[in-house]
Formats: structure tokens, C-alpha cells, sequence
């Protein structure tokens, strides 16, 4: 791992080899990969060094100390500098498509610019940047006592090119509780390979973030850490040591802790079983509990057809409903199989109805001048929200009939696009526009012990490398499936974008108006604007149904 670490920043910093020593940046020519590069250890200052040619060597040092302890990097700094800086603090990535530019500014420091990718916190969360973000760092020199420069201002942190993140990094779910214990809540994080176990317990037992927190937590105590014998991970049994604290809790606690614990680690490469001790002594557990995380089976596929619920299956198209002459759209439908009950628009979106598969009529469920697609999670709640939004959410109880109106503030004056809860029912993905920005948030969902939910959580912004989304729908617990377009084209397609990940993209299709999703990306369906449904197979879009509109899976 060391050699091929020095090789990717060899291949990838070696361009700035020769650089300007002052006026506006240049780009920095990349070299040629002649398929036999050298494989050198980072080395320190070589005397003579300009200004430029030593911040070049320290960025090259700093990212080979990702693998070390940034010995090395420190040496190009002043002795103040390296008490001073802590590397750990914030990893900001940029792009290797376009190589940095190094500059002077006015006051002699050194401007390193760039076409940023993302950064990450020190606790591993991970945030893409915007299609036009740039990363600059700047370093203020100052020479030594041998008339050597070294560097003695710099920003906490470091900066990698994205070939040496992800070489390194690796995305780690941590697995949480929601409000009653019945499922796992999961959140991304990115932690260094070689202490990936150990760092993922330690996010385990510090607990979620804090836009995640109101509607996760988890059953450790707050005073328990790992103990020096800590993770260690052999012939792939996972025996995790922690502290005395653990070994007083309840059995329901003790169960719930092995459940988080347990499910983050055999996620990970090369874990097969997980075993928990307290300061070496092993735990018993009275039983151990299987909680999901993404509670989906398997589902019929359903639409509108005519304006009337229908399911779809080996493309026979199977008229279950009446619409009521309501000209129903956006469809959305229960977690049961067989499909029996759903939700859907009427009267131009101004009513919210539910909708049946036995032939009954549509019964309305809330009015609004302008709704938003509805989404049902698997409690049995349907929410939607005004699309010209009055800052809040609503939610109707399939089974009882009660409407719940939630503040949630950021949304006030924004129009809201889309929606979409996630399958454990904690978490929201919203896709809303203000004057063409378009931005996507997930919020936490707060419920009671019953499950009616009561609060949501403050926003946290995803998927910032799409300039525009107008629908999405979950494919996994931590990634949805987008109907999108990036700042560079001028149609949309489907991408899945995760929160706390990066953007990848699906083969092209032309004039997506709808989608819906499953588990997995097999289970993509989309609709065109000649209302024709499309699967994707892995390869491409499979035309599966025609003359219908509105698909929906659960959700």
C-alpha cells in the first residue's frame, strides 16, 4: 500500500515540478504516465527550495502522510507551524482532471487553487462540493536560521487530489437506533483503511451527527470508549474491547449495542463475525435481535392507468382501482404485497387522496392549493407538502385519519419539487428551488413511541454536484436514485447520489418525467414523457409497459 501510495502522489503531484514564482496562476502541465515511474519515499526540503518548489514538496509530503504520521511533512514547517497544524483536522480534495495552479499573491504568500471535489471533517463526514467550487489554500513563508524557507502560516487540514482519497478512504455506514428501537439508522462516514474497524466503533459509541440526532441514538453509554486492546480484526472474526462502563447495562441496551455494533463491522471487507468484550471478559448476550435498515422485500409494481390504480406485471397492465374522475397523478403506495392501498394527487394536485385497489373510489385525505407528490413510509403516513411552500411539512395516518402539520422552517418561501422518507422512516430526502437554485436536504423525523412522527430536524445538504433534480426515490439505506442534471449537460438523466457520498451517474435516457425504486438499481423504474415505463438492467433502460404513468413501488 505504502509504494503504491508514494507512486499516486509521484504520478499526480509531479507536475508541479516546475512552477511559476509569481503573477496570475498558471496551470500546472500534467507529465505523461510512461508506464514506468519511479516509486520514491516523500523527502524533506531540498536546500535552495523556492517558495513555490517547497510548498509543491509539502503537499506532496502532507498527502503521503496520510499512511505515516506526517513525519516528513512536518519538516517544511517552522517549528511554531508543526505545533500548530494538525493535518487530521479537515481532508479538502480536489479534482484530478484539472491539475492546481500555484500563485503569489500580493503579500508574498504562496495560493494553491483548485477545482474542488469535496471535503472531510475529522469525524469522516463527507461533503461533495458545488459544480463550481474552488479550493484555495494559501502558506505564508518565512526562512530559517540557515536562510532556508519554511512554511510558518497554513489552514488546518490538508489537501489531496481525489485518486489519493479514494485510494486511502474508505465509505464506512454507522449504524444507529431510531426512536423506538425497531430499526437501524444509518449515516456515512469516511475513514482511513488501515484503522477503518477501529474508527467505526468509535463513531458507533460517539453517536450521530447532530442534523441526524433528533431521530437516532445509540443505546451505549455516553462514558464508554474502546480500551487499548481496542478493534482487532483476525482470520476474520472482528473482537471488539470496551470499557467497564458496558458491562452494567440492561439486557435490551447490551442487545441493541451488539445489533449496532455488529451490523457496522460486517459491512466491512474481510469481517465475517463480531465478538464483544469489557476490559477483556467476554459478553454474554440473553438473545440477539436482527434490526433492518432498509426494510423492503419484495412488490408489486403499480401505476395509473387512465387515471386509475393498476399493477403491473410481465408488462400486463391490470386495472385495480377507479380514479373517480379526479385526474389522479403521483402515485405512491403502501408497504403490502399484495398491493392494496396508496395515495395519490387529484383536481390539478389541490387534494391529497387515498387511493384503493379494489375498485373503490378515492377518498381525500388533506386539500392544498398545490401539492407535492406524495411519499408513504412504512408506518403507514403519507406526506406531501405545499409546493410554494408555507414552511411545513403534512402528514396523514392511512389507518386513522389524523393530519399532523410539522414546522419546518428552512422550507418557508422555497418551492418544494420532491420528497422522499427513507424505508426506516427516520430520515427525508427534499429536493427544493429558489429563483433556479436547486438544492437537496435530508431532515430527521422525530416520532412518538407510537410512531406518529412530532418533530423534524434542521437540514443537511447533499448531492451538490447536480445542477438540477426534479424527483427522487431510495435505492439503499444511505443512496437514492435522481432524476438529475450535471452543471457540464444540458438534459437530465439518473444518477445516485448518496448523502455523505459521491454522485455517479446511469446510461443516458431522454425525457424522464417520473421514477420510483426498490432495493438495488435493478430496481429503477422510470417513465418517459410518452408515458412508457423503462427498468434498468444494469447495461441500459428495458421498456417493461406502455400507456400508463405514475410508477410506483412502495414508498
Amino acid at each position: 500500500m505504502k509504494k503504491l501510495l508514494i507512486l499516486l502522489v509521484t504520478l499526480v503531484l509531479a507536475g508541479c515540478a516546475s512552477l511559476p514564482t509569481s503573477g496570475a496562476p498558471q496551470e500546472v502541465a500534467r507529465p505523461a504516465n510512461t508506464g514506468g515511474g519511479v516509486v520514491l519515499d516523500p523527502q524533506g526540503p531540498t536546500p535552495g527550495s523556492t517558495p513555490e518548489a517547497l510548498v509543491t514538496d509539502f503537499l506532496r509530503a502532507s498527502a503521503a502522510g496520510l499512511s505515516g504520521d506526517f513525519t516528513v511533512a512536518r519538516q517544511f514547517l517552522t517549528p511554531e507551524a508543526s505545533a500548530r497544524w494538525d493535518p487530521t483536522t479537515e481532508v479538502r480534495v480536489y479534482q484530478d482532471a484539472q491539475n492546481p495552479s500555484i500563485s503569489s499573491t500580493r503579500t508574498g504568500a504562496i495560493r494553491v487553487s483548485a477545482a474542488a471535489s469535496a471535503t472531510l471533517d475529522e469525524a469522516g463526514r463527507y461533503t461533495v462540493a458545488t459544480p463550481d467550487a474552488i479550493l484555495n489554500s494559501e502558506f505564508s513563508l518565512t526562512r530559517d536560521a540557515n536562510g532556508e524557507w519554511r512554511i510558518a502560516v497554513l489552514d488546518q487540514g490538508m489537501v489531496v487530489p481525489s485518486s489519493i482519497f479514494t485510494s486511502l478512504y474508505s465509505e464506512t455506514t454507522i449504524y444507529f437506533l431510531n426512536s423506538d428501537r425497531s430499526s437501524l439508522v444509518p449515516e456515512v462516514r469516511w475513514y482511513l483503511t488501515t484503522s477503518q474497524a477501529t474508527s467505526a466503533v468509535q463513531a458507533v459509541l460517539a453517536g450521530p451527527s447532530s442534523w441526524l440526532s433528533p431521530a437516532a441514538h445509540s443505546a451505549i453509554p455516553s462514558e464508554a470508549r474502546l480500551t487499548q486492546r481496542g478493534v482487532r480484526v483476525t482470520d476474520g472474526v472482528a473482537q471488539v474491547d470496551l470499557s467497564s462502563e458496558v458491562a452494567s447495562m440492561t439486557a435490551s441496551d447490551m442487545m441493541a449495542m451488539e445489533a449496532q455494533i455488529s451490523k457496522t463491522l460486517l459491512n466491512l471487507p474481510g469481517i465475517q463475525e463480531v465478538k464483544l468484550s469489557s476490559e477483556g471478559a467476554e459478553l454474554e448476550f440473553p438473545s440477539k435481535i436482527d434490526l433492518s435498515a432498509y426494510q423492503y422485500a419484495s412488490y408489486t409494481l403499480a401505476a395509473l392507468a387512465d387515471g386509475a390504480p393498476a399493477t403491473i406485471s410481465g408488462g400486463e397492465v391490470s386495472v385495480l382501482g377507479d380514479g373517480g374522475g379526479l385526474g389522479l397523478t403521483h402515485l405512491a403506495t403502501t408497504y403490502t404485497e399484495p398491493v392494496s392501498r396508496g395515495a395519490a394527487l387529484g383536481n390539478d394536485g389541490t387534494g391529497l387522496y387515498e387511493v384503493r385497489f379494489d375498485g373503490s373510489a378515492p377518498t381525500l385525505l388533506a386539500r392544498g392549493t398545490k401539492l407535492v407528490a406524495p411519499s408513504i413510509d412504512a408506518r403507514g403516513w403519507v406526506w406531501s407538502a405545499e409546493a410554494a411552500s408555507n414552511g411545513e411539512l403534512i402528514a396523514v395516518n392511512l389507518a386513522s385519519g389524523e393530519t399532523k402539520r410539522l414546522p419546518l422552517p428552512y422550507l418557508q418561501g422555497l418551492n418544494v419539487r420532491s420528497l422522499a422518507v427513507s424505508r426506516e422512516g427516520s430520515r427525508m430526502a427534499i429536493v427544493t428551488d429558489q429563483k433556479g437554485e436547486v438544492q437537496m436536504n435530508a431532515v430527521s423525523i422525530l416520532r412518538d413511541s407510537g410512531g406518529a412522527p412530532t418533530e423534524i430536524g434542521a437540514p443537511l445538504r447533499f448531492g451538490q454536484s447536480l445542477a438540477d433534480v426534479t424527483d427522487v426515490a431510495w435505492v439503499s439505506d444511505v443512496r437514492l436514485a435522481v432524476v438529475g442534471r450535471q452543471s457540464t449537460s444540458s438534459t437530465s438523466s439518473i444518477h445516485v447520489v448518496g448523502i455523505g457520498t459521491p454522485t455517479t451517474s446511469l446510461a443516458a435516457v431522454d425525457g424522464v418525467v417520473d421514477l420510483t425504486a426498490g432495493r438495488g438499481l435493478d430496481t429503477i423504474i422510470i417513465q418517459d414523457n410518452s408515458n412508457r415505463l423503462f427498468s434498468y438492467d444494469g447495461a441500459g433502460w428495458r421498456l417493461i409497459a406502455d400507456g400508463v404513468t405514475a410508477p410506483a413501488l412502495p414508498g
